[in-house]
């Protein structure tokens, strides 16, 4: 997908009513994965409209953040203004920090549009410290394997789903992979796997979203990994 897709989706993104597949499920579960980051140099990368980067330095943490998207860079500064330093980058190039810059990475919902994970992966091991961690959330390989009608849960494989949202109907692509594909790419690039986790989404889902609650507690969505340097 382009940058001129995900200005798209933007609007979508950081929306303010409440999502509970982000606001209730992946969010909440992504932070917590990163443990006790107070005081720590945290990089949010494919930030997105800024609310994991809040998250963040809620807890604590010294934050910044990088997306592909202006538009979703200009929802981010809008909800953190002047306090997180905002970079346009991608995930498939070398990345605009000096080696060695931060003690933590969270990267939330981006690692699937990408086909080939090498890149993004040894630029995030070059720019942790020693005993540095990355958080990483994505598809779940049930969940695209499923979409993908395909007999072969193994193939690597592009994906081409349609989203309605906000009365718009939103296209995108994306890279299925299975686990064991997954695990062999953090491990190629150097990584320790510290956690896997199929977190559950809050209780208060149950209440305010039940259809979502169902599907949530019963098919795996996303998948989260956290490794280390």
């Amino acid at each position: 997908m382009t940058s001129t897709d995900f200005d798209k989706l933007a609007t979508i993104y950081t929306s303010a009513k409440i999502n509970p597949w982000n606001d209730l499920y992946e969010r909440p579960a992504a932070v917590e994965m990163m443990g006790e980051v107070a005081g720590k140099k945290v990089l949010d990368a494919g930030c997105g409209g800024g609310k994991h980067s809040a998250d963040l330095m809620a807890k604590g943490a010294n934050v910044q953040g990088f997306d592909l998207s202006a538009n979703m860079l200009d929802h981010a500064r809008q909800l953190l203004g002047n306090n997180v330093e905002l970079k346009v980058a991608s995930l498939d190039e070398k990345l605009p920090y000096k080696t060695g810059s931060f003690d933590a990475i969270l990267c939330s919902l981006a690692m699937h549009y990408l086909k080939d994970w090498r890149q993004p992966l040894s630029e995030f091991h070059r720019l942790l410290k020693p005993g540095g961690s990355v958080v990483i959330s994505t598809h779940h390989p049930f969940m695209d394997h499923e979409l993908a009608g395909s007999e072969n849960y193994f193939a690597h494989m592009l994906i081409e789903d349609s989203w309605e949202k906000n009365g718009e109907t939103m296209h995108v692509r994306y890279w299925r992979r299975s686990l064991s594909q997954m695990i062999r790419e953090f491990k190629d690039a150097g990584f320790q796997i510290e956690q896997i986790d199929e977190p559950m989404p809050l209780a208060e889902t149950a209440d305010q979203f039940p259809i979502a609650y169902e599907k949530l507690t019963t098919q795996p969505r996303f998948i989260f990994f956290k490794l280390s340097k």
